[in-house]
């Protein structure tokens, strides 16, 4: 097996196979059907895409040609999506951003990816911002770049997560300011996503996206900005389990964040940890 490349606090570890079989089997889909509901029509089933194992290299032995690509399909409810998370046991699990016409017509196409940033098809995309401690500079663990040319690009500490943590409260806080009020927070298992649902959010261009990613950048934000500005449509499933880490992507309460012990307490870490 190849030696994992990947640095993490305590308490945070890779997730194999038959700890994700015990974390799904005991989960409601439910919660992820409830999840969804909140969201405009075109997203309350959109494209699913897993991840079987390509970090961690955990996997199971059937599904190892599938190493590197990520698997999407359409479902027909969540019951579906149930049967195929407990068929593939992902290392993760991610759904499309997208609006798109016909759903079916484009989950299939090739030119999905690049191609939907000119693509009629396109209605929008739900505005996201990721908040990730490796993309914070660290006195511990260094800078992006140093961890990307280190041990572990994954690389994060108790530092750097808190600081991605008060970044992720100071940007909700700005966002608000510029008169967004339908605002979600997720922990991703690592990090922190924040959701924009007002409905100029989903019409923005990606000119525009890009323009805001840009801005926020400058102010010291280190957000992503290949997820705000549209390039990247996946968002990680709430309620999932956070396979590089044995997390669990979960809901929060931006007034709950800062009193949260995201190391140790359930719902956030599984049974098996």
């Amino acid at each position: 097996m190849t030696k994992l490349r990947h640095c993490y606090p305590l308490n945070f570890r890779p997730a194999k196979v038959f700890e994700r079989r015990r974390y799904y089997s005991r989960l409601d889909f439910g919660l992820m059907e409830r999840w969804f509901k909140e969201k405009p029509e075109e997203l309350r089933r959109p494209i699913f895409n897993l991840d079987v194992g390509n970090e961690t290299r955990y996997y199971k032995r059937e599904y190892q040609s599938k190493l590197g690509k990520l698997l999407y399909f359409n479902i027909k409810d969540f019951q579906e999506l149930k049967e195929m998370v407990l068929e593939y046991l992902p290392e993760d699990l991610y759904y499309d951003r997208n609006f798109y016409k016909d759903v079916e017509k484009c989950a299939d196409c090739e030119r999905r990816g690049k191609g939907c940033l000119s693509c009629d098809e396109v209605l929008g995309q739900e505005l996201m911002f990721d908040i990730d401690p490796e993309n914070i500079d660290c006195p511990n663990c260094g800078s992006l770049d140093d961890r990307v040319k280190g041990a572990s690009m994954f690389k994060f500490c108790y530092i750097c997560f808190n600081r991605a943590r008060d970044q992720t409260v100071e940007l909700y806080k700005w966002l608000e300011s510029k008169g967004y009020g339908r605002l979600s927070t997720v922990y991703s298992g690592r990090g922190f996503h924040i959701y924009v649902e007002d409905e100029k959010a989903y019409q923005m261009s990606y000119a525009a996206r890009k323009r805001m990613a840009e801005e926020i950048k400058k102010m010291g934000f280190a957000i992503d900005p290949w997820v705000t500005s549209g390039g990247a449509r996946l968002a990680r499933v709430p309620y999932s389990l956070n396979g590089l880490v044995s997390k669990v992507c979960h809901p929060i309460k931006m007034g709950e964040i800062k009193k949260i012990d995201f190391w140790r307490s359930r719902p956030f870490v599984p049974d098996f940890v």
